[in-house]
């Protein structure tokens, strides 16, 4: 019974050298194929801004090249009133080059421009707040797993401690059935113990894979020797304070906030497709041709002819069947949804923070009750004990009495787990579950470098 006994009360103390919590979130920051994708996803993001940036003062200039050759093989036959006969033959070849060059750039597209820049540039904040959702959540699960790793590998070293101590209880069965202070029934009674206790290992060593496994999957690492419940910032003071902070830093309130901003911008775009557009063109051909003329004499004729021309060009809309006036409707609603996401957003937010709040409080208070429950437990097994050896006990109450101390050391374990969990989930809730926040020892992912090197592209003009 002395392994049992031996665990501390408020559990298993962490190894020196043990894989902290911190290098676990790390290896994750860095490894996690989701983040990765949702770093690429930004990135993608990030050239909306370029894309709408096109007609901000920026021309289209496109030029054309091309050269053709044509053969005449003409033949004509002129018969006169005096029986006379005029025959002529014509045989020309031309070669025929041409230079286009064409270019326009809008002074005015109804605002068009501006609303489609102001678009890009929400979007992109939603698809920032969205990375910095996917790195939380990422982080959450990682936690979650090192939690399962930690409370299943507590009840395996549980179950393998109980083995022994049976054992140790069978010896002295044994011995007492030599003397004949016990019977073969008691003995039957360990046996079972020993077959229900190999049952829940076999169970836990199953459960402690699958967290192994998950773990990996998140990491690209498995996880070794684990701190026993890692400390984690510390939560706010009282409910409110955390709900206020949760509303003004969660990035899922943020995506949705952007979200509605965006959809705005895009119904003053779709409107200024209603209104006229104002553009300067322009235009230069140069074309050159050379025919060669085969007939009473051999002739060959050089031209060359450019031109060119500037238009100030107004675009009126005036009917297109109702279409533009149906995308202006159709975004309106699409600015009602959003909004409406926004609120579900809050409310989901909100409540997630509230429940983490009174799981966090709630495993607190069976973290209390379990210790008394495993004191309890170890001063009864103690007094079965002592009955037993006087014979004033059956060896069913010692074994319930250690399966007591052993489900009291387990709820305590499971408390601790669950109050890690909730504790985290809280802090995710608050948007203050994030490499920055929990000071990770990375490199940290600079959301608005990509865009700053894409707006220092001349011209826009880069393919990387």
């Amino acid at each position: 019974m002395t392994g049992i006994l031996a665990l501390t009360v408020m559990g298993a103390v962490s190894p020196a050298g043990a894989q902290t919590l911190s290098e676990a979130l790390a290896a994750a920051y860095q490894f996690n194929p989701t983040l990765a994708a949702a770093r690429d996803e930004l990135k993608a993001t990030d050239e909306q801004l370029a894309q709408a940036q096109v007609y901000w003062w920026r021309p289209t200039l496109s030029a054309t090249l091309q050269e053709g050759r044509q053969w005449i093989d003409q033949r004509t036959d002129d018969q006169f009133v005096n029986g006379g006969v005029q025959i002529t033959d014509v045989k020309d070849h031309s070669t025929q080059r041409e230079i286009n060059l064409e270019g326009e750039i809008y002074l005015w597209r109804g605002g068009q421009t501006l609303a489609a820049i102001d678009n890009a540039r929400s979007t992109i904040i939603a698809q920032e707040a969205v990375l910095a959702a996917t790195e939380m959540t990422t982080l959450s699960n990682v936690s979650s797993y090192y939690a399962d790793v930690v409370l299943e590998l507590v009840n395996l070293q549980l179950a393998n401690q109980n083995e022994d101590d049976l054992n140790q209880l069978w010896t002295m069965v044994e011995d007492m059935l030599a003397s004949q202070r016990a019977t073969v029934g008691d003995i039957a009674q360990v046996n079972l113990s020993l077959a229900e206790n190999e049952d829940s290992r076999l169970t836990t060593e199953a459960l402690l894979q699958n967290a192994r496994s998950s773990f990996h999957q998140l990491t690209g690492i498995y996880p070794t020797t684990l701190e026993h419940w890692p400390a984690l910032p510390a939560p706010p003071e009282n409910l409110e304070t955390a709900l206020a902070i949760a509303g003004r830093e969660n990035p899922r309130i943020a995506a949705a906030l952007a979200e509605v901003n965006a959809n705005e911008a895009a119904v003053r775009e779709d409107e200024g497709a209603l209104l006229p557009t104002i553009s300067i063109t322009t235009n230069y051909t140069l074309e050159f041709d050379k025919t060669r003329f085969d007939h009473s004499a051999e002739i060959t004729e050089h031209t060359r002819e450019s031109t060119a021309s500037v238009l100030l060009q107004l675009s009126i809309p005036l009917y297109d069947g109702g279409l533009n006036y149906s995308y202006v409707r159709e975004a309106k609603f699409v600015v009602a949804q959003s909004r409406s996401k926004l609120l579900e957003t809050q409310l989901d937010v909100e409540n997630d923070a509230t429940m983490a709040w009174q799981n966090l409080g709630s495993a607190e208070r069976r973290i209390n009750v379990s210790i008394d429950r495993w004191s309890a437990a170890s001063d009864a097994l103690a007094s079965e004990q002592r009955l037993f050896q006087q014979g004033q006990s059956t060896i069913r109450d010692v074994i319930d009495s250690q399966n007591d101390i052993i489900s009291a050391q387990q709820a305590m374990e499971q408390a601790y787990h669950d109050a890690f969990v909730a504790h985290v989930g809280l802090l995710v809730a608050m948007g203050r579950f994030d490499a920055f926040s929990l000071e990770l020892p990375v490199t940290h992912f600079d959301p608005d470098a990509y865009l700053d090197e894409m707006q220092e592209l001349p011209l826009g003009i880069g393919l990387e």
